[in-house]
């Protein structure tokens, strides 16, 4: 993120160092003050805030100074309950652990959904739908969540393909051409092999959607469109990845209910034939799990 980039510093000159403390002690301060206004309180040149602006990804102060205070106002917005890296300790019994979880939970999908730009997640949709098929890489835990979205997409006779394996990803996605979309999921948008696969699935044509944490990344700047996952858990001290599961399962069932509305009517008949189709003899002595209607073993495979 930017606060992080301002605190480490890496290859900044002495001016730009004073520049960056300052910046991160304003804080959102900083709306409203021009480069020449910071610079004349760091008792430094107008150029010298600029050049820290470019040398962090931006192409000048004001593009740096919306996307800083954009950063502030997510980091201020949530999570203010529960420590998503430490969300339980070791005096918690069983029940305040389980309601410990409960609330982390809650506020993983607040924060999942304050990140989710309609917009965004629209243009994905129509991206899934158009395409001939869909490959998703993600290595991890997160292509198992990645396959119970695969999973209802083939129930709705949308072929979607999970590789967790970087290798067999990256062949993959040089057979891959303009007619394909390339879906990555990434918590960092730094795992090298992730990179590698979709970086040629990209020089083959295909549509990229990214699936990563808020800020930036190499994943997020090859991406076509980019959903964010909470972004509350380090990479490594951390007790579970509770947060990016859960963000990640909120993000891709989006997902798939936005591509099942383009055709809402047509997806339901599809799927209720063929799921019917595989699973007639399923019931239940439990008025609430049992359907509504009942089939014949004699209708079995008939959709």
């Amino acid at each position: 993120m930017i606060r992080e980039d301002l605190q480490d510093k890496t290859g900044f000159s002495a001016a730009e160092s004073a520049v960056a403390d300052h910046l991160l002690q304003l804080g959102a301060a900083i709306r409203g003050l021009s480069a020449r206004a910071i610079a004349r309180q760091v008792h430094t040149a107008p150029s010298t805030v600029v050049r820290l602006c470019q040398r962090l990804g931006f192409e000048g102060y004001p593009d740096f100074r919306d996307a800083y205070l954009d950063e502030l106002r997510y980091l201020s917005s949530a999570f203010t309950d529960i420590d998503a890296n430490h969300p339980f300790t070791a005096a918690d019994d069983d029940a305040s652990l389980a309601g410990k979880l409960t609330v982390l939970y809650h506020e993983t999908i607040d924060d999942t959904a304050g990140l989710l730009d309609p917009a965004v997640l629209t243009a994905a949709a129509a991206r899934i739908a158009a395409a001939r098929t869909v490959h998703v890489f993600s290595q991890g835990v997160q292509a198992d969540v990645a396959a119970d979205f695969a999973d209802k997409m083939s129930r709705i006779g949308r072929q979607v393909t999970v590789h967790p394996l970087a290798d067999r990803g990256f062949y993959t996605a040089s057979t891959l051409a303009k007619e394909d979309l390339a879906l990555a999921i990434s918590y960092s948008g730094e795992t090298a092999g992730t990179l590698r696969a979709v970086a040629m699935a990209a020089r083959r044509g295909a549509a990229l959607i990214a699936i990563t944490s808020y800020g930036r990344s190499r994943l997020a700047d090859l991406a076509d469109l980019v959903l964010h996952v909470s972004t509350r858990e380090r990479l490594v001290e951390k007790l579970g990845g509770y947060a990016m599961s859960l963000s990640t399962l909120f993000l891709l069932d989006s997902l798939y209910s936005a591509v099942f509305n383009l055709d809402h009517d047509a997806n339901l008949r599809h799927r209720t034939a063929l799921v019917h189709g595989y699973e007639f003899r399923r019931g239940s002595t439990n008025p609430v799990l049992r359907d509504r209607w009942s089939r014949r073993d004699d209708d079995a495979g008939t959709l």
